[in-house]
């Protein structure tokens, strides 16, 4: 029997491939799709971007939520800044290059643990880090203001609660100048001051704070409201709103705000779990004004505001 006659039936006979036709065949270079790469880098630069700029302007954007308790627009600000780096991972994902996939997605693979990962942290910090420490605020509404006399920036010595010639005397209790939201609070009753000055309202600040630090913050603010320390607790401690610290960093005051009739008596009270949560000037303008309304008639002013 011949070998021909021996194949096995339905058998072909091996084809011949030469290695270039070999290489030709088995690799086709993939299109690089530079639209679809551009915008993979775009989308995750774009959420990046959105996470950082919540960062860094939400302790000086009222709009952001800096005044509420929970800062609903800060928080969708960076479901959407993840959202959009997502979608940029899933293009960089989705490349038919290999290198360009590799590289891509793993830019936008870190983007999205980055945001994930820090804005969690600052929601953490937001509803966590900035709560007060419990404390018992020991006056009330209808009570007298503790008597003080306090030196200012300018080793000024001021003497309260009320103001002489005004109809009503705001007093905030700031944390310190190490604090964003005292800060940017001071700022906001700075840019303001001309309308509690028609309203015949004086505004001082107490904390904590030696005097040459009050006299750096009103420099950097460029303020001229008296910024009064208390560093020994000569007021801050009747009133129950002294933070003391166990690891030798100076004492700081727990914020609050205070209405003060001329006479000295509260009217108007303003408390709240977060040192974050600070009411509006508006607020606070219209509650002193509330106060100078109801003086004349001896009626009580508005209830305290606690939170």
């Amino acid at each position: 029997m011949s070998a021909e006659d021996s194949e096995i039936p339905g058998s072909r006979a091996p084809i011949e491939i030469s290695p270039e036709q070999f290489e030709d065949e088995l690799w086709i270079t993939p299109p690089f799709q530079p639209i679809r790469a551009l915008a993979a880098l775009a989308l995750t630069a774009c959420g990046f971007g959105l996470y950082e700029f919540v960062l860094i302007s939400f302790w000086s954007a009222p709009w952001m939520g800096i005044h509420d308790r929970i800062p609903w627009p800060a928080f969708a600000l960076l479901a959407v800044a993840l959202i959009v780096a997502l979608a940029g991972m899933r293009l960089g994902l989705a490349l038919n290059s290999p290198h360009a996939k590799l590289g891509i997605g793993i830019f936008a693979i870190l983007a999205c643990i980055v945001i994930g990962v820090g804005g969690g942290r600052f929601v953490s910090y937001t509803m966590r880090g900035t709560l007060n420490p419990p404390h018992q605020l020991n006056i009330a509404v209808g009570q007298r203001f503790p008597a003080f006399a306090l030196p200012d920036q300018q080793t000024k010595i001021h003497r309260g609660p009320a103001r002489a010639g005004a109809t009503a005397t705001l007093i905030f209790v700031y944390r310190g100048d190490f604090c964003p939201f005292a800060r940017f609070q001071l700022a906001d009753l700075t840019r303001h001051a001309d309308e509690f000055k028609s309203a015949r309202v004086e505004v001082v600040g107490i904390s904590a704070d030696p005097i040459d630090r009050s006299k750096m913050l009103a420099g950097f603010l460029h303020t001229e409201i008296p910024l009064l320390g208390d560093p020994s607790g000569t007021v801050l401690t009747p009133l129950g709103l002294v933070q003391h610290h166990v690891n030798g960093e100076p004492d700081s005051a727990i914020p609050a705000f205070f209405v003060v009739d001329r006479d000295g008596f509260v009217r108007w009270i303003f408390t709240s779990r977060y040192y974050r949560e600070l009411p509006t000037v508006s607020t606070l303008l219209e509650a002193a004004k509330s106060v100078i309304v109801a003086e004349p008639s001896q009626q009580s002013a508005p209830t305290a505001s606690q939170r």
